[in-house]
């Protein structure tokens, strides 16, 4: 039998400090040491090796990339910590200055990260959450597919109104364990394995249609704003991303009970109807929740009138839910978030200036485009978006963090686009949707690191699914890219 503890994903866990655990595991001191060694030398291989003709700052800042990388991807220490390593190298060996060093903390991506994790805590403050994910459930229960298909739906829902995939996932799991405990599933059990699954492929899919739904949007929008000064709202993201998000669901809906075909087509939802009645009607926190929610989405929806960054109304969402009488819970519940994934992406934004600034983005983009075919390959079409695709899912397999991969892969393709005279919007949008489909490999993505945590699948069956998940998205984005983009005139 699962040997699950629900409170762990309960509203008065600390899901923040769960998932920094999960983000990091000590390493044994000499081999902490061994790569915190082998990152100096690859800073210095990259320093040595490139021509002298280029300026320090380039092959400083090329250095510095390439080693924070190896940090990122081995995590000998914490991912923030690494962060503030890169903050405080740039101006110590002279890549950058301070200011520059310092930028992506005055970006309103990191603000915007910042607010989505305490409008979360607001929510999880309230039952709102739970009620919401019991709903989904109940709604097409009756039959696993139908579950299938409400578990796959609901971080669409979330979407809407939740900044973050890790988010959607920990308010949506306990519902879906809920299910799992009740029917007294087996820990080899298909039908857990089809539940548990498809909550995580479902919350990765969600960060595709709107703009404040992931964070390699919001970091992908910034990065054309900064480099391109190409303004990416809210429809406009929607219009360009729609169709790959509309049809990745009924796909994964189809693809899944093939792959784990359930051993009864009943579904016990009793559990979670009682919880239901018991929440009762909605509290006046609920709806105070719902109306500060629905404030924030209105702003967002609107961004192309009043021109207000997307950071904006979630931070003016955070201030409502902390004010007394107002909001729906205190200031030192909506603090206590994941401040070392802020750190990240403040230091990553900036790195990622650092390596516009310097030249070593175009100088990168130039020895790429020295490959052989590689200049033919990016100006047909069809081969520009198969090869885009596939470059960045290789690349995501080594770099698994999300942010690392659009903040470091981007900036190169961008300035490739701009030399070959390819729509660098159509270059970035493609990246940034094949890294939120990172289903091969647990580490890839929040959601598959928040459900393996139950112990219901293993890697080699994310493997199973993720292959003919990553197929099918590959397909999907292709049709996309060739019919619907040129028809708003993206090509």
């Amino acid at each position: 039998m699962l040997n699950y503890k629900q409170d762990k994903y309960s509203e008065d866990s600390d899901d923040c400090r769960y998932l920094d655990m999960l983000h990091y595991n000590p390493h044994p001191k000499i081999r902490v040491y061994v790569e915190l060694i082998t990152a100096c030398v690859i800073f210095l291989l990259i320093i040595i090796t490139l021509p002298r003709n280029l300026s320090w700052a380039l092959r400083a800042t090329i250095g510095i990339t390439g080693a924070s990388v190896w940090l990122w991807v081995l995590e000998p220490i914490p991912l923030a910590l690494t962060s503030l390593l890169v903050i405080a190298a740039l101006p110590i060996l002279k890549a950058t200055s301070l200011d520059t060093a310092l930028i992506g903390f005055s970006n309103g991506s990191t603000f915007l990260i910042m607010a989505g994790f305490m409008m979360a805590q607001g929510v999880n403050s309230t039952t709102l959450g739970k009620r919401f994910a019991n709903y989904s459930i109940i709604r097409f229960g009756g039959s696993i597919h139908g579950a299938l298909l409400g578990v796959l739906i609901a971080p669409q829902v979330l979407s809407l109104v939740i900044p973050a995939t890790a988010v959607r996932t920990t308010l949506l799991l306990p519902a879906v364990m809920a299910v799992i405990v009740s029917m007294k599933l087996s820990q080899n059990s298909n039908i857990a394995k089809l539940l548990i699954l498809g909550l995580t492929f479902g919350a990765c899919i969600s960060g595709v249609g709107l703009l404040p739904a992931a964070l390699a949007n919001v970091l992908t929008a910034d990065l054309l704003r900064n480099i391109l000064g190409q303004e990416i709202y809210y429809f406009t993201w929607l219009k360009i991303t729609w169709p790959v998000w509309l049809f990745m669901v009924p796909i994964t809906w189809l693809i899944l009970p093939k792959l784990f075909p359930p051993e009864t087509k009943k579904l016990e939802v009793n559990q979670l109807r009682i919880e239901l009645m018991e929440l009762g009607h909605l509290s006046t926190q609920e709806i105070k929740c719902l109306l500060i929610l629905a404030l924030t989405v209105g702003l967002w929806m609107t961004e192309s009138f009043h021109k207000l960054p997307t950071a904006v109304p979630a931070i003016l969402a955070t201030v409502l839910m902390g004010l007394p009488g107002i909001g729906v819970t205190s200031w030192n519940k909506l603090k206590d978030i994941e401040w070392g994934t802020v750190i990240l992406i403040g230091a990553s934004l900036s790195m990622a200036s650092a390596l516009n600034n310097s030249g070593a983005a175009d100088f990168l983009a130039g020895e790429l485009l020295s490959f052989p075919g590689l200049h033919a390959g990016l100006s047909n079409p069809l081969l520009l978006v198969i090869l885009l695709i596939v470059l960045t899912h290789f690349y995501h397999l080594v770099v698994t963090n999300i942010s690392t991969v659009v903040l470091t892969l981007i900036p190169i393709m961008l300035q490739i686009a701009l030399k070959l005279g390819i729509n660098p919007l159509l270059v970035a949008m493609t990246i940034n949707i094949a890294t939120l489909f990172g289903f091969l490999l647990i580490v890839q993505t929040l959601p598959g690191v928040i459900t393996y945590t139950t112990g219901i699948y293993t890697p080699r069956d994310m493997l199973r699914a993720g292959f003919w998940l990553t197929l099918a998205s590959l397909i999907v984005m292709v049709i996309t890219a060739l019919v619907w983009w040129p028809m708003i005139g993206l090509k």
